[in-house]
């Protein structure tokens, strides 16, 4: 019989975590071994819920009003392997949003403590647990995040879209929240002096804000939700990722899949990827360096990489060699690291 795996997720919104998962889990090397299902559940409310698992795996942001619902699943539970997968929590999110750092920290290291394993899903997000001791360094197992990219590629439509284009077009998306940075990006757009269009896709609390930053531009193009990103990336020379925060950053690795330019800040995990493709010459990559708090400087970075990937937009555009067998390559390692994580706890809990 096949282990069962429960992942639970709390908002049906946040949309790199969703589609990583389902990837995850439906993916061939893992349903070969495991039985997945995936719950929606609130655990900001009382939960005195039964769980039919033998890992359960949570993927919601840890708080102060969850902790008591996931305590007591956990005492009701005491032979079901727990695992939180830290998709929201990095040390920029702490710079920028906690004003009282050492009870943050206290909420983290109880919400972790109750749970079999941590999954980090970039190195700069275990240095940074490790640095501020919210658990021991066997309870991380770093596993890095990522999802099936083979719908992602260069192709020779591509080129034929970007020679129709008069200017060089560039594409964001994500979700319309202060995190993203969107505000910031149209900024720095009315810093910008050569041509170019920038596409910004998604949906999200900011669009109001995001209106009236883009009324004032002409150069930019708000198109709403996108359900097929190919496609969308295919419009587009380069893409940027302007974030504040972000603790991996899964834009990054579409892009680089679809053999994109990339304009991004360095903050947490983006910076990490920054770093791994730089070294393996996987493409043209342009940062934003981002220290702080001060959007001034932010917005002035920002402007600065666009205006040096303007500058450069019509040198070679052709995949790197090593990207094909990138894109196939991380799924494949990303699947067999939750396999052999998987195996391990399991044969712990029978030993």
């Amino acid at each position: 019989m096949k282990a069962r795996i429960l992942h639970c997720v709390d908002d049906p919104n946040m949309g790199g975590v969703n589609f990583a998962l389902h990837s995850l889990c439906s993916s061939l090397i893992l349903t070969q071994a495991f039985d997945f299902d995936i719950r929606q559940v609130d655990f900001s409310r009382w939960q005195n819920m039964t769980f039919d698992a033998d890992i359960v795996c949570f993927h919601g942001a840890s708080s102060w009003r969850k902790l008591l619902s996931i305590a007591w699943l956990r005492l009701r539970h005491p032979k079901i392997i727990f695992i939180l997968q830290e998709h929201h929590y990095s040390e920029q999110f702490v710079n920028q949003q906690i004003t009282h750092p050492r009870r943050f920290y206290f909420m983290l290291k109880l919400s972790y403590r109750l749970m079999n394993k941590v999954v980090s899903i970039a190195p700069s997000q275990q240095q940074w647990m490790l640095a501020n001791q919210l658990l021991a360094a066997n309870k991380i197992a770093q596993l890095g995040q990522g999802r099936d990219l083979s719908l992602f590629g260069k192709t020779q439509a591509q080129d034929a879209d970007k020679a129709a284009n008069p200017v060089p077009v560039l594409a964001a998306y994500g979700r319309f929240h202060q995190q993203k940075g969107f505000d910031l990006l149209l900024k720095a757009m009315q810093l910008v002096n050569q041509a170019c269009v920038l596409k910004l896709a998604g949906e999200g609390e900011q669009l109001p804000l995001l209106q009236q930053l883009a009324s004032q531009l002409d150069n930019v193009e708000l198109v709403g939700k996108i359900d097929d990103v190919p496609s969308f990336l295919a419009q587009c020379d380069g893409v940027i990722i302007p974030s504040r925060w972000e603790p991996f950053g899964l834009v990054f690795i579409e892009s680089m899949a679809m053999s994109k330019a990339i304009i991004s800040t360095d903050v947490d995990g983006l910076g990490d990827q920054i770093r791994q493709h730089q070294l393996q010459n996987m493409g043209k990559i342009l940062e934003a360096k981002v220290s702080g708090q001060d959007d001034k400087q932010f917005v002035n970075s920002l402007a600065d990489a666009i205006e040096r990937y303007l500058s450069s937009v019509h040198s070679s555009s052709h995949e790197p060699a090593q990207v094909a067998d990138w894109r196939s390559q991380q799924w494949q390692d990303l699947q067999q690291a939750w396999k052999s994580l998987f195996v391990q706890l399991l044969e712990n809990k029978r030993g």
